[in-house]
């Protein structure tokens, strides 16, 4: 197979390569996300059908989120050495053959497993999109182009839960693994035609121990907090893998401020501007993939919605979503990225605080409405994230640069699902377990999340495209 660098198969396609492309990343970018909140919709009948509870359904969203996360950091790696056509298609052929293995799986366990490598696949492929879309996009445009993607990373959570909620309550849970499969194949085929696939004269090495340390602080600081949704703080149970999981996160801290090549790149925390972003990436992650769990699951369990309604709630969404995006993009390119950040920080933190003073029994379409400004909030907020977290960066930054800021966005999105788990969890005990104290809880996350989203306008404001 010969080389093919961008600017060969821009000669080769014309002036249209670019959107090619463009389309491409969004396709595969839609499948890996739709895969990764799709699920939460079909929690409730998973719960029921293996016989689990919420703090076990729990891994099947946030052990993929974990598992992503670390798979970010090895995806400018794996660019390096094996070229962007070759990552992407084995990426894709993996994650096709662990969701064909998830219909024929019978218990939590084995779908857990099933998802953590699903996860890690995802992780690998996502920020490649980025990387291309700056490379490939090097003059005018860029903004919009990002806003495009922006498109499939947010539309994907929206349509996805609709899609997969009717199919759950027709064909049963094993609906939601079969999902993305068509994007994948796709992605698959397309990226044989479109993808460059050349590599690095001299690819970077992999930091084995830094990956294996940063696996076991993720999983066994997940595992602590999901234990202690059953157990008390000083039960070994929770404390001894949360003691695991820092010490272990330390030593991943620490080896990579050592490395010439770390896996994650903390110097490039230098830039004032990109910290920021960081911080801002880390309160997106927690209230996108925080939403989408969030709101299916309060919806059937509180309201009574069957998951096919539930999902239908956030149909209409999507088209404000893509509106927005669309949007972002178009003035990500003329706004300050820290305007439209803060802008879409405040929508989003209106949207859920909304959501946490609404009575039970509130109508379909006020919580419609509530939920489409949460996502015109979010439509804002990505473009000039990206744009805001990345141009500050050198050329040779970039590729770490795109994996880092998506490790932190999907960092805030394992945990953030995790976390609010919990304070349901224990906001439901201790509101007495009964009907009441559940619906109080949802009620009470969603306050916190709006918090969370109102503090992140700090950091949001400092970040500037020119700072470093």
């Amino acid at each position: 197979m010969s080389l093919q660098s961008l600017d060969a198969l821009h000669e080769r396609y014309g002036k249209h390569y670019p959107r090619w492309l463009l389309s491409l990343l969004m396709i595969s970018t839609m499948a890996m996300v739709l895969a990764s909140t799709s699920i939460n919709v079909a929690l409730p009948a998973l719960m029921h059908d293996l016989n689990i509870g919420r703090p076990l359904a729990q891994w099947l969203s946030t052990g993929f989120l974990a598992a992503m996360t670390a798979g970010l950091l090895l995806s400018a790696w794996s660019l390096g050495r094996f070229g962007a056509r070759r990552t992407s298609q084995f990426g894709l052929l993996v994650f096709i053959l662990s969701s064909l293995l998830a219909l024929i799986s019978d218990s939590a366990w084995q779908l857990i497993a099933l998802r953590i490598v699903q996860g890690l696949c995802a992780g690998i492929i996502q920020p490649l999109a980025m990387v291309l879309i700056f490379r490939v996009y090097a003059g005018a445009g860029r903004g919009m182009a990002l806003g495009i993607y922006g498109l499939g990373i947010m539309l994907a959570p929206t349509v996805g839960p609709t899609v997969g909620g009717y199919l759950t309550d027709v064909f049963g849970w094993v609906a939601v693994f079969w999902l993305p499969l068509p994007l994948c194949f796709i992605g698959l085929l397309g990226a044989g035609w479109l993808m460059p696939n050349t590599r690095e004269a001299q690819p970077p090495t992999c930091d084995v121990w830094a990956f294996m340390l940063l696996c076991v602080a993720l999983f066994a600081l997940l595992g602590a907090l999901a234990e202690a949704q059953r157990f008390v703080w000083s039960a070994p149970r929770v404390y001894v893998p949360g003691l695991i999981g820092g010490l272990a996160l330390l030593g991943f801290v620490q080896r990579c401020r050592k490395q010439a090549r770390p896996l994650l790149p903390v110097q490039l925390w230098r830039y004032r501007g990109y910290r920021n972003a960081c911080w801002v990436a880390v309160t997106l992650g927690v209230g996108l993939y925080g939403s989408t769990y969030l709101i299916p699951l309060y919806l059937q369990t509180v309201e009574g919605y069957s998951a096919g309604r539930a999902g239908l709630l956030l149909l209409p969404t999507g088209a404000v979503l893509g509106l927005a995006s669309f949007a972002g993009g178009w003035l990500s390119d003329r706004i300050s990225a820290a305007v439209l950040l803060v802008t879409g920080l405040l929508l989003f933190a209106v949207s859920s605080a909304a959501f946490g003073v609404l009575a039970s029994g509130t109508s379909f379409a006020v919580l419609c409405f509530w939920a489409c400004v949460g996502r015109i909030g979010f439509g804002l907020i990505l473009p000039a994230l990206n744009t805001g977290a990345l141009d500050i960066l050198n050329p040779q930054e970039l590729a770490q640069g795109a994996g880092t800021i998506t490790f932190m966005r999907q960092l805030g999105g394992a945990f953030g699902v995790n976390l609010l788990t919990f304070f349901v969890e224990w906001r439901h005990a201790a509101g007495g377990g009964d009907a009441l104290a559940e619906a109080a809880a949802f009620q009470q996350s969603f306050v916190v999340l709006a918090a969370v989203f109102a503090l992140t306008v700090l950091a949001a404001m400092k970040v500037q495209v020119s700072s470093r």
